[in-house]
């Protein structure tokens, strides 16, 4: 192993261990708040349920509405916390990401922005769950059209290399960026600047577990000519010689055996 592979070995096990630090804290305050939220949601129906004036009714819905909003958070933060089996196979990321891209650019939902892919030739295949990296990549991909939309469209590349023993993924746009006093917390949970009710602020935060739990590397930076890229660097597999692509499973990203 050359020193740059040990330095993402070690940085990868110091995202490992503060996600698991952090889903451990994230869910025990999860279960203390949503035991008095129940409470505040059942005692402000009974009162408005109640002889009370259209005021105080008003004031009543408020104070419930504002709970539900709470209880919802809370359920976002709990789906995040839950550790989900995961079913690993052997992936071609250059499957996966021609097969989105491919599905993105046929819908009339992102007007005005435009995709491009610049794809290592040669297959690049990691072990992994390919629901969880579908999502990975899906997230990234409408995060990035999402950037776009706030100026009125753009152009979005996603490359993917070899380095060494890695793969490296990377999804650039040509948008605002990303405000340079958030760029160390858009990983974290509920970090969000869109206005309320637009998002739970766990997308990016998502990619971060599922990164992590496939023993990779995620990082943002802002382009000097505009706009910002994310990286996600995943190990490479190991294919053993009984490992066959079919044209299907070539397709769909997946390798069978």
């Amino acid at each position: 192993m050359d020193i740059a592979d040990l330095r993402k070995v070690q940085e990868q096990s110091r995202h490992s261990k503060f996600l698991t630090t952090l889903g451990e804290m994230m869910a025990s305050i999860a279960n203390e708040v949503n035991n008095p939220l129940g409470s505040i949601l059942l005692y402000s129906e009974l009162l408005m349920a109640g002889d009370t004036s259209p005021q105080t009714k008003k004031d009543l819905k408020v104070v419930h509405d504002e709970a539900r909003r709470a209880a919802r958070a809370v359920t976002y933060l709990l789906i995040y916390c839950r550790q989900e089996r995961s079913e690993l196979h052997y992936l071609d990321v250059n499957g996966i990401l021609e097969n989105l891209l491919g599905r993105r650019r046929h819908l009339e939902t992102t007007p005005n922005i435009t995709m491009t892919s610049d794809l290592q030739d040669d297959p690049l295949l990691v072990k992994g769950d390919l629901s969880q990296i579908n999502q990975l990549f899906m997230n990234l991909i409408l995060n990035a059209e999402k950037a776009l939309k706030q100026v009125d469209g753009g152009h979005i590349t996603v490359t993917t290399r070899r380095e060494g023993e890695w793969v490296k993924i990377s999804i650039t746009d040509d948008g605002p960026g990303i405000p340079p006093e958030n760029l160390q917390q858009i990983f974290y949970p509920f970090f969000t600047i869109k206005q309320t009710g637009e998002g739970s602020g766990l997308g990016l935060s998502t990619c971060y577990s599922i990164v992590t739990s496939h023993k990779g590397l995620i990082h943002a930076e802002n382009n000097e000519t505009g706009g910002a890229t994310f990286t996600v660097e995943l190990p490479l597999a190991d294919i053993p010689e009984k490992t066959r692509i079919s044209e299907d499973s070539r397709i769909a990203g997946s390798l069978v055996t």
